[in-house]
């Protein structure tokens, strides 16, 4: 079968048929010609044909270029099921000029493909191979396109010579872009490629549920001409396997496939498997009955095929005719553009403005070229400031409370008289506070000064529960002053694979909002949880909640969204700095609240951990 373009369904068929009579306007009207006789060449290589000479005929009148092409490929592909393969690749050559000429570089890709596969039809392996390779040079631009899942296998087909490695690497390749564009019937031509070369090589035990699956999936989406492959296919697993009355019935189920649904060029092909099973079998009986259906069948195809190539030197006798008076005509005009004093200034008038339009549109490209280089420069420009500004606000924001915790301690030092024995653990406290906030700010100060170039992922394997305590010990003044119990639900064993000062900066400020927003005694919950792709970490305090609104703005660049206990408000830009990191990580972020009921503040990072 020769690679097409796209899938092409019966409903869509029906629907293209009704439309028809409908449609007003001429190019339009080409393609959907040409579309009709694209999905009826599975059906009838005759209706193809039909409907590319009408196509073809309207595309030349219009002077319509893509219309023609595309006709061409349907007389092409028509004549190829009718037997007439360089007939065939004579109509592709001149769709494929066509297409080069319009710059349609995914048609020019399909027809360079399309005569490899007529090539080595024609038993000319050495152009087989060089079209074949030309049209996979070309796919790098399509690489992602529906269109080249069957072409990767078309390749594997026409390259025998190929190891069985690289074989099954583009067989992979091509099957992985079906599957994502679920690209059925490009799915089960390659699980056919699978099953010739498994049948080939006797590997009966894996070949059978591939079998087995195609012929379910062809069912499944009520494609037979797919269907008539894989019965063909577990006929000959059947043989290999010396179980002749299966392989017959198989054989007389694709028989019948092929008449209900009008496949002549399968119809014969079954017939010879079933003739040469019955004699295998010495059937006699049934031995005569399939000759006389092939010696039928022989002359309705000839005479058939007679008609078929009646219609299409017709059709090229007409084109012959039209393509005379236009050239007369033609000539008719030169004569009358002679006698009309068409000068030659005027031809190098017109030569001179191409010159200088060729000129112009050669500076506009090279001005488009050098303006798009620097819009992107100034892209990454701006990317690499932002990046540095959310740096600057992280290293900020870390600080701010503890330091403003340390003066509060200061200032309680200041106003009031203590106790020897008091004030040597308020100096103790205070020197431990002051100790761990100087010892934080020279890790992350290093760690912003190596990413201020541009931001580095350094990914280390950090234990969960651990990390909470550091997090926390930030705000234990606080967590004492407000006498709050922090539950570190987390497993001791729990790991996580990230960037620990990024990942740090995110469980502080968690933190930081649950205990700022607590009342007098609350409780904070610090728990995790997994689900086969993510790991999720959350963090639930008991305070006032939020309101739908404000619980919308949390994670945007805004102050204010929070309420708080003990006169503190707003969320500042922490939050967002930590959409902005969780990001980085290809992570995700977010809130769940309740008014009166608390806030449970989550984020979740791909699983690259064990619990």
């Amino acid at each position: 079968m020769l690679y097409s373009i796209c899938n092409g369904q019966e409903s869509e068929l029906n629907r293209l048929q009704d439309q028809i009579v409908r449609i007003k306007d001429s190019t339009q009207y080409v393609d959907v010609l040409n579309r009709i006789g694209f999905l009826s060449y599975m059906n009838s290589a005759d209706s193809c044909l039909n409907y590319g000479i009408r196509a073809k005929h309207m595309s030349d009148r219009l002077s319509y270029s893509k219309g023609k092409a595309d006709a061409l490929v349907n007389i092409a592909t028509a004549m190829y099921l009718k037997g007439f393969p360089s007939q065939s690749l004579a109509l592709f050559t001149k769709a494929l000029f066509q297409y080069q000429a319009g710059k349609y570089d995914k048609e020019v890709i399909l027809m360079t493909m399309n005569s490899a596969v007529l090539y080595h039809d024609l038993g000319d392996s050495l152009n087989a191979a060089k079209f074949s390779r030309l049209a996979l040079e070309q796919t790098e631009k399509f690489a992602g396109d529906s269109a080249m899942s069957m072409l990767y296998a078309k390749y594997a087909m026409l390259k025998p010579y190929l190891l069985a490695d690289s074989s099954d690497y583009y067989l992979d390749k091509g099957y992985e872009i079906a599957v994502d564009y679920k690209d059925n019937r490009a799915i089960l031509f390659i699980q056919n490629l699978r099953i010739e070369k498994l049948l080939k090589a006797g590997q009966l035990k894996s070949v059978l549920p591939i079998i087995l699956g195609s012929l379910e999936m062809a069912r499944s989406y009520q494609m037979p001409y797919y269907e008539i492959l894989a019965l063909d296919s577990y006929a000959r697993y059947f043989l290999l396997s010396d179980k002749l009355d299966n392989a017959i019935k198989c054989y007389e189920k694709g028989f019948q496939l092929t008449v209900n649904n009008g496949f002549s060029t399968m119809k014969s092909k079954m017939l010879k498997a079933l003739l040469k099973a019955y004699n295998k079998k010495d059937d006699q009986r049934n031995i005569a009955r399939i000759n006389g259906i092939l010696i039928a069948g022989l002359e309705r195809e000839n005479k058939s095929n007679k008609n078929f190539v009646g219609d299409y030197i017709e059709f090229n006798n007409i084109q012959q005719k039209r393509f005379e008076f236009e050239v007369q005509q033609q000539s008719d005009q030169r004569m009358i553009y002679l006698l009309i004093g068409f000068s030659v200034i005027a031809v190098i008038t017109i030569i001179y403005i191409l010159f200088l339009n060729k000129n112009l549109v050669v500076s506009s490209m090279r001005y488009k070229v050098a303006n798009q280089k620097v819009i992107d420069q100034n892209l990454l420009l701006k990317e690499s400031d932002h990046f540095k500004a959310s740096l600057i606000s992280m290293l900020a924001h870390d600080f701010r409370s503890p330091l403003t915790t340390t003066l509060g301690m200061i200032n309680v030092l200041k106003d009031n008289d203590f106790e020897k024995g008091s004030l040597d653990n308020f100096y103790n406290s205070l020197q431990e506070e002051v100790r761990n906030t100087l010892l934080t700010f020279d890790n992350i100060l290093d760690w912003v000064k190596k990413q201020y170039a541009g931001y580095e992922y350094k990914e280390e394997e950090l234990l969960i529960h651990d990390l909470m305590q550091q997090a926390a010990s930030m705000h234990n003044p606080t967590i004492t002053a407000k006498g709050i119990s922090l539950i570190n639900q987390v497993p001791e064993h729990a790991i996580i694979n990230t960037d620990k000062e990024i990942i740090q900066f995110i469980n502080r400020n968690l933190i930081h909002n649950a205990v700022k927003f607590s009342p007098q005694k609350g409780n904070i919950f610090i728990s995790t949880s997994c689900t086969d792709n993510e790991i999720i970490i959350a963090v639930k305090d008991e305070g006032c909640g939020m309101s739908s609104e404000q619980h919308g703005q949390l994670f945007k660049m805004s102050s204010g969204v929070l309420n708080g206990s003990s006169s503190q408000k707003g969320a500042g830009v922490a939050l967002s700095i930590c959409k902005e990191f969780i990001d980085r990580l290809n992570g995700r972020i977010w809130s769940e609240s309740t008014l009166e009921k608390g806030t449970t503040l989550y984020y979740a990072l791909p699983r690259g951990m064990a619990m």
